[in-house]
Formats: structure tokens, sequence, C-alpha cells
């Protein structure tokens, strides 16, 4: 297996963690949990983002924010664990399209660091998962 890949699927292994430690803190504190997923503004002068390219991505973010509400409606409505587990697997292949969606849009410098804003938003949900299991 390449190194290429191998970064993609831990990558994505780690996209899939994400998105559970967030979903089992939306339940009991939705909003603080968004509050901590970045926003197009909150990144946008880190990434240093063109104007062309804030313009590509807004409504990238602006859709992700919608599926993610959606995917916690859903999580809230799911009666069995096979069908919290359909959800959470398919908001991960929704977050994997996003993260693909977005890197398409930045520099290979630009790249790096969004990788950096991600793995720092991993850290606060899980911390505030934590939180929530105390």
């Amino acid at each position: 297996m390449n190194y290429s890949r191998r970064s993609r699927i831990g990558f994505s292994s780690a996209a899939g963690v994400l998105l559970c430690a967030i979903f089992a803190s939306l339940t009991a504190r939705a909003d603080s949990v968004l509050d901590a997923l970045p926003t197009l503004d909150s990144i946008s002068s880190r990434l240093e983002l063109s104007a062309e390219q804030e313009a590509q991505l807004r409504p990238i973010f602006q859709k992700r924010m919608s599926e993610l509400q959606a995917s916690q409606r859903l999580l809230d409505q799911a009666a069995t664990p096979q069908q919290k587990s359909a959800v959470l697997r398919d908001a991960q292949q929704a977050g994997d399209a996003f993260n693909a969606q977005v890197e398409r849009v930045l520099s290979p410098s630009q790249k790096n660091e969004w990788h950096e804003i991600r793995a720092g938003v991993r850290e606060k949900v899980q911390e505030r998962a934590e939180q929530k299991r105390e």
C-alpha cells in the first residue's frame, strides 16, 4: 500500500472518529459542538484564502452545516443501533466528500494548514464528548 493511500485511509478513519464524537456530543450540547466546527469565516484568514477561493468554498461550508444538522435530527430519531450506525456511516461519507471538495480548492500549503485545523477540531470535539460523559 503506498503512502498516499495509507494517508487517505488514516485521515478517513480519523474523520470517522471525529463524526462519532460529534454526534455523540450533539445530543446534549448541540450549540457548543457545532460552535467547535470551523466556519469559512474562521478559517479564511488562517488559510489566507483568496476572494475566489472564499466564493468557491462558501456554498460547500453552508451545505456541510445543513448536512450535520440533518444528520443530527436523523440520529435523534434513530430507534436502533443499526439505524444510528447507518446515519453515522452516511455522515462519514458526507464528511469525506466535504473534505475532498474543500481540498480541491486549496493550494498544497493551505491543505497542510487545513489538516491542522481539522486535527484541532477533533481534539475540541473529543474534549467536549468527554465532558458530556462526566
